[in-house]
């Protein structure tokens, strides 16, 4: 279950990658439009955009990287998988929470703060189930 947990992860970051790019490319000027007035040009949006997506692509390879390594067999992907489980948990929890207050702060914005929420909620759990069963295949030793 932690591998598909991982691979459904991988798939997603890398998703959210290319919607990234996609942003930067062709709908800069769409976000631009949605934000309050900015103190950066359009340029300097568009190379935090792409910063993002350097981001999200680095997180597919580490899930990519650490499923390799298990499929492998490498007593060490099972370490790293755990880590990046469990940092990744800890971040969409405390994205989560960042965004319940937003909801309870802004309730105009309630709807998409709470889904945000419940989305960070979700994936908090299915890192948090990754590293549990990751965890119970070492002290099994039925990780190779």
């Amino acid at each position: 279950m932690a591998r598909a947990i991982l691979l459904v992860g991988a798939v997603i970051w890398l998703l959210a990658s290319l919607a990234s790019v996609a942003v930067a490319v062709r709908g800069t000027d769409a976000l631009e439009a949605l934000l309050p007035p900015l103190a950066i040009d359009t340029d300097a949006l568009r190379g935090a955009i792409v910063a993002v997506a350097g981001a999200l692509v680095l997180g597919t390879v580490l899930h990519l990287s650490v499923l390799a390594g298990m499929r492998a067999a490498r007593r060490r992907a099972w370490t790293l998988g755990i880590l990046l489980a469990s940092v990744l948990a800890a971040l969409f929890i405390a994205l989560a929470a960042a965004a319940f207050t937003s909801a309870a702060a802004e309730p105009v914005h309630w709807l998409p703060w709470v889904g945000s929420g419940l989305g960070g909620v979700v994936a908090a759990g299915g890192y948090t189930v990754a590293a549990a069963r990751l965890v119970a295949d070492l002290r099994a030793g039925s990780a190779f």
